[in-house]
């Protein structure tokens, strides 16, 4: 037996099937992410690696070469590059798409744990780091008031950081700016020479005195006590009273050799406020944020691989909502939000999916004339979304532009299936079949027909998810959707429409049946059992028939709408269809004489179409080509660079004033800077990140056009040297820029043993 004449036949098993199928979906569709692109896995790992206060020639010797030497020879690397700066080594390595990157992590961790001892006694251990395109902050909160920066910096590490750290889907918030608390021995070489006393001796007895160990236990009673010693420093004060060097009275440094000695025992007792000062004050400062022209601290907040962008950040708009209400005088507002743009990006296409539907709605109504035939395919398109949620779900793909870009496109191939099983049923109707005998031979006869165009059009996206690379990643998610998405509507179109065109019956009614004449009763024997097993199967019988009820409900409903709501939409919209049977018999007219004419003059036909073809492929060949097409975000970023060995307040003073020119023009909302080192750039291939390096991040007005006021703001790089200002635009994450190689459209890389010979060939 065929699949829609059973359909026909089980209304109620079909509802309920489409019930399962619409709980499914529904909970699936809560729980898929949100994201703007799919997630793309990218085979890139970098090596970082520390050596403060060190020259780029000396990092290159001391600390580059011998990781690059260890790094080629991993498996499965493709290709090894590196970047030596002041302090900081990065050493590249790509893989092949495919590759495990679990395991290639262990490889290259096993390698660099082979050479640690060959690296400098002082340069840090290498920290190895995952390439993620979707490691950007999707949420950047800049931190103002409480009196000064330290105290800002403070409550942003011990409150604001820690409570955004607790919420699901939050991986890291970085704090960036501020300042930090430092103590500071300023060491005066004379009095140290006076007091016999080396550097070395200093250091050891800071060392000595600042240490907490382990105290051993004590019994007292039933319990054990588990002892410590402390011995950290608690105050300044305690610090100063540290004794750097014991010697003999008589010995060199007598009394009044130094001055403020003290004798103890017959030892005169240098004390550290005797031959140094110690500062309490601040550490050298490596960054500076600012928020619309003023210091501020930054909160960067990462969200989990894999986890709801858009839901992310509302947990964290609502968690700063009550730290604001809790902490009233530091104000706490949102300088970037990637949430913003994706949910604007994913509301724009859910708006074309609904659209399209309506359209194709109105389409089949002016057509077939009866209402109950095009709601039948409004109620398939949102069940076959529904149902393709599901498979979504269980091959996780995310909602993004791509996968709800191929539910779009799915959209309008979904209801060719619909459209085809609907007027075959149609003709069937007008043919004198009845209700369900016409939904089932209508169904049976095209099921083969759709099912083969369903699957070729499957077998076209299909192969897509096995390309390898970028093509695949990004693409990957659209082919699953739209075969998604088809498999669902081919399910429906042979299963829900039938069961529901065979019960658009408008003819006559059934006549009721006789009863059978009544008989006496027989008097059966009751017990107490048998009521109680009664009851038991009516409470336990009650849910089925509680949803049979509703689907026989459903029907009925579905009935009286089509002979009275059909009815009742026929005649309200008569002049319409009027209208639209003159536009289309004139049209159909025109057609008709068109190609007429073109089966008498072949050969002028395929010469026309042969010239359009070659037209066609002259503008494809002049059309514009990139990786990912320019998205207007309503926000840009600034990236300026220095020469290399500028200070940090030079940069910071000229980043202010370029801050003046941006917060001038009148459609710039916010304007958030970061000066000097970005804890982000350590993955960032080639990126020069220093003290003489900045980047502001600009949102606009809601009606704002981005090239617009970017057009107008390029002027501000006037007062700048050439090529030290350049502005990001289009880039919705981090992806173009790993993808792309940089913001440049080209890039040259002059390669050569002698530097010094390289920059001026490069100039």
């Amino acid at each position: 037996m065929s699949i829609p004449r059973t359909s026909t036949r089980r209304p109620v098993a079909v509802a309920m099937l489409v019930l399962a199928v619409v709980l499914l979906g529904s909970i699936s569709y809560a729980r898929l992410p949100i994201d703007l692109l799919p997630e793309v896995s990218f085979p890139r790992l970098v090596v970082y690696t520390g050596y403060p206060n060190v020259a780029p020639a000396e990092i290159e010797r001391l600390v580059t070469e011998p990781i690059e030497q260890q790094a080629a020879a991993v498996p499965g690397v493709e290709k090894v590059t590196s970047v030596s700066q002041e302090g900081v080594s990065l050493v590249t390595l790509r893989f092949a798409w495919g590759t495990n990157m679990d395991f290639a992590t262990l490889n290259v961790r096993e390698r660099l744990d082979n050479i640690r001892e060959f690296l400098p006694e002082t340069a840090d251990r290498p920290t190895i780091l995952r390439v993620d395109p979707q490691a950007e902050p999707i949420l950047t909160v800049s931190l103002t008031g409480g009196g000064n920066l330290l105290a800002n910096k403070e409550i942003a590490e011990n409150v604001f950081r820690r409570r955004l750290e607790q919420l699901d889907g939050v991986a890291q918030a970085s704090v960036t700016g501020g300042l930090d608390r430092e103590i500071q021995i300023e060491v005066d070489p004379a009095l140290l020479e006076s007091n016999g006393v080396t550097l070395a001796d200093l250091s050891r007895a800071l060392d000595q005195a600042n240490y907490s160990a382990r105290g051993g236990t004590i019994l007292r009673g039933r319990y054990r006590y588990p002892l410590r010693t402390l011995g950290e420093f608690q105050t300044v004060e305690e610090i100063n009273e540290v004794v750097v060097s014991r010697q003999e009275i008589g010995g060199q440094g007598a009394p009044g050799a130094g001055g403020g000695e003290e004798e103890a025992e017959g030892f005169r007792l240098v004390r550290l406020r005797d031959v140094a000062t110690v500062v309490d004050g601040f550490a050298e400062r490596e960054e500076i944020a600012r928020y619309n022209g003023a210091e501020s601290v930054g909160i960067l907040v990462f969200k989990e691989s894999g986890a709801n962008t858009v839901a992310v950040s509302e947990e964290v708009q609502e968690t700063l909502a009550l730290l604001r209400e809790q902490y009233p005088d530091f104000t706490s507002e949102i300088a970037s939000n990637q949430a913003t743009f994706i949910d604007e990006s994913i509301s724009n296409v859910v708006q074309a999916l609904i659209l399209g539907g309506l359209l194709a709605f109105v389409v089949l109504f002016f057509f077939l004339r009866d209402p109950r035939y095009p709601v039948a395919i409004a109620l398939a398109i949102p069940i076959s979304v529904i149902g393709t949620f599901a498979l979504m779900d269980a091959f996780d793909v995310s909602l993004n532009i791509m996968s709800l870009g191929g539910l779009a496109l799915g959209v309008g191939m979904l209801v060719d299936n619909s459209i085809i099983v609907l007027e075959n049923i149609f003709r069937h109707r007008q043919a004198g079949l009845g209700a369900l005998e016409a939904a089932a031979r209508g169904a049976e006869e095209v099921q083969g027909a759709i099912t083969a165009s369903t699957l070729t059009t499957i077998s076209v996206f299909g192969p897509i998810i096995y390309v390898q690379g970028v093509a695949g990643e990004l693409f990957g998610a659209l082919s699953l959707a739209v075969a998604f998405s088809l498999l669902a509507s081919l399910a429906v179109a042979i299963t829900l429409l039938p069961a529901m065109a065979g019960h658009f019956t408008g003819g006559k009614r059934k006549a009721a049946v006789d009863p059978a004449p009544e008989t006496e009763a027989v008097p059966r024997p009751s017990s107490v059992r048998a009521r109680i097993g009664r009851a038991i199967v009516w409470v336990v019988t009650l849910p089925f028939r509680a949803v049979r009820g509703a689907a026989s409900l459903a029907r009925q409903l579905v009935v009286y709408w089509g002979d009275i709501g059909g009815k009742f939409l026929s005649t309200a919209f008569l002049p319409f269809f009027r209208v639209f049977d003159r536009i289309f018999n004139v049209f159909a007219a025109w057609y008709h004489g068109v190609l007429s004419a073109a089966l008498d003059r072949r050969a002028l036909v395929l010469t026309i179409a042969g010239v359009t073809l070659g037209g066609v492929l002259v503008l494809a060949l002049a059309l514009d080509r990139d990786l990912l097409p320019s998205v207007d975000q309503g926000a840009f970023d600034v990236r300026v660079e220095l020469e290399e060995g500028t200070r940090l307040e030079t940069t910071a003073a000229a980043v202010e004033t370029l801050e003046g020119g941006l917060q001038d023009d009148p459609e710039v909302a916010a304007v958030f800077s970061h000066i000097g080192r970005d804890v982000q750039a350590k993955g960032d291939e080639g990126q020069a990140a220093g003290l003489h390096t900045a980047r502001l991040q600009i949102r606009l007005d809601d009606r704002a056009t981005t090239e617009t006021v970017v057009g107008r703001l390029q002027g501000l790089g006037g007062g700048f040297p050439p090529g030290s200002l350049s502005f990001e635009t289009g880039q919705a994450t981090a992806l173009g820029q790993i993808l792309g190689g940089g913001e440049a459209d080209i890039a040259v890389r002059v390669r050569g043993e002698d530097l010094d010979a390289n920059y001026p060939f490069a100039e």
